[in-house]
């Protein structure tokens, strides 16, 4: 358990990772742990560890219903703190790299088509009304979530002082980007600033002078999806972005990448995807 505990401290306050991946390498790294004392080994003797046991562990894990996501989320962890042992402590344990990762069927993409986009911001348009700061709020929720492809918790912790005309965000692994705002939705950010009248740091704020949460930026939409009678999910306007970015004639997978935070082309390309009338209209193009 020592060893555990050395290695969150390390990701913790060294790599600066978020305190939600710590505690989910935590809980991964817990269910790894009871599985060794299971076979009378340990982390804290990582070189007792071989390979056949990493694979029995998959074996195990798999026998427990879990998804395949969810079984490569525990390896996750499982590579990081060999990493961290080998690369870090300079100990002579197993190489991260002769851990594969379990095959996941091919990831499907959801996001809004151009109608479901037009209900929805007829939906929060019409919130608008009596001048009141909640509907404002909702409003410039939805149409930041659109045109700037934010992570829910990225746009929960915007700061007034930070908006100008983009935004500097550190997302996933201490990731800096531009985000650049439109000149209609630093409009819509004034007017909802103003109407506000309350001093808060937040852009998003909640009564207790916080950031506002991710719970109930969840409620909002669930209120949406009533509406438009369709599920409305904050991340899927993220899918939605990219989607649409990737099929401009002129986009660059590599620009598109930068801009969505992805630290492989890999990520980025699971986006694209081919018109099923594109494919019909090529195979029909033959002569014979």
């Amino acid at each position: 358990m020592k060893m555990i505990k050395r290695y969150l401290d390390y990701i913790q306050y060294t790599r600066c990772y978020s305190i939600n991946t710590v505690i989910s390498y935590r809980k991964q790294l817990n269910k790894f742990q009871t599985y060794l004392l299971s076979i009378w080994k340990t982390l804290d003797n990582a070189e007792e560890i071989k390979l056949t046991d990493i694979l029995d562990f998959i074996a195990y894990l798999r026998k427990s219903w879990l998804c395949e996501r969810s079984c490569n989320a525990i390896l996750d962890g499982v590579k990081g703190i060999f990493r961290y042992m080998r690369n870090i402590l300079e100990l002579n344990v197993l190489e991260s790299r002769r851990i594969s990762y379990v095959k996941e069927p091919q990831k499907q993409i959801w996001f809004f088509n151009d109608k479901e986009k037009n209900l929805i911001l007829d939906a929060v348009n019409e919130w608008i009304g009596k001048g009141s700061i909640v509907k404002l709020r909702n409003r410039l929720l939805t149409y930041m979530f659109l045109q700037t492809w934010l992570r829910c918790h990225e746009l929960a912790k915007i700061k007034v002082n930070e908006i100008w005309e983009n935004l500097q965000i550190v997302g996933k692994g201490g990731k800096l980007r531009t985000v650049y705002l439109r000149p209609e939705l630093l409009e819509m950010i004034e007017e909802y600033l103003e109407e506000r009248k309350r001093e808060s740091e937040y852009l998003f704020d909640s009564t207790k002078d916080w950031h506002i949460r991710e719970w109930y930026i969840r409620t909002i939409f669930n209120k949406i999806s009533k509406k438009v009678w369709f599920h409305v999910h904050a991340h899927k306007f993220r899918h939605t972005f990219a989607t649409d970015l990737l099929h401009i004639p002129w986009a660059n997978i590599f620009n598109v990448a930068t801009l969505m935070g992805h630290s492989r082309i890999t990520t980025t390309q699971i986006y694209l995807w081919v018109d099923n009338s594109e494919l019909k209209k090529l195979q029909f193009s033959l002569n014979y």
